[in-house]
């Protein structure tokens, strides 16, 4: 855990850097629904922790940021759900101990076997955990296609009201930024 707090601000100046690289071209959208994906498989990092920085670093482009990032992470989720359909309750039980007694994730799990996909697209909206709910369609018969469009519809929400909110205040980040002496990081002087 030493380790990980010690990487984690590497990563992030890493991330920084690859997203500046990034945002000059078309290759933005696709960073964002490769790490929204990546994410998601993983349970690794919040998608918007993606969304809001390549945002600010390429404003005007927030539509296709929101777009790419929800297509990423519907199809982390369909992966994820594939992989757990085949994996099992007791495999999965077996490598992570600890899912049994997180009241969130409990919640979730009774929700999806009381509502289904619905659950799952009001998860996909909100900051709960939306892979005990991907844990429970898997041991459930669902269509494929309905648990992809559930978490693209709920992630398409939720993440264009980021990008959009980001996009529209940039500037006032960079002043706040700038006030306090921590820069962007482009040589900006908001």
């Amino acid at each position: 855990m030493k380790r990980l707090a010690r990487l984690l601000p590497r990563l992030e100046g890493d991330l920084h850097h690859i997203l500046l690289w990034a945002g000059d071209g078309w290759r933005l959208p696709w960073l964002c629904l490769a790490l929204a994906l990546l994410g998601t498989l993983f349970a690794a990092y919040p998608i918007t922790s993606v969304v809001i920085p390549a945002v600010l670093v390429a404003p005007a482009r927030w539509r296709a940021i929101a777009f790419a990032a929800a297509v990423g992470s519907a199809v982390g989720a369909l992966i994820l759900v594939l992989f757990l359909h085949h994996m099992g309750w007791g495999s999965l039980y077996a490598y992570f101990p600890q899912l049994l007694q997180d009241a969130n994730w409990q919640r979730v799990m009774a929700w999806t076997q009381d509502y289904g996909l619905l659950t799952l697209l009001l998860v996909s909206i909100s900051p709960l955990p939306q892979t005990p709910a991907l844990i429970v369609l898997s041991s459930v018969p669902h269509g494929y296609l309905g648990v992809l469009m559930a978490i693209f519809i709920g992630k398409l929400l939720k993440y264009m009201l980021f990008a959009w909110v980001g996009s529209r205040f940039p500037g006032r980040l960079q002043a706040f930024l700038h006030r306090h002496g921590r820069h962007a990081g482009r040589g900006d002087s908001a």
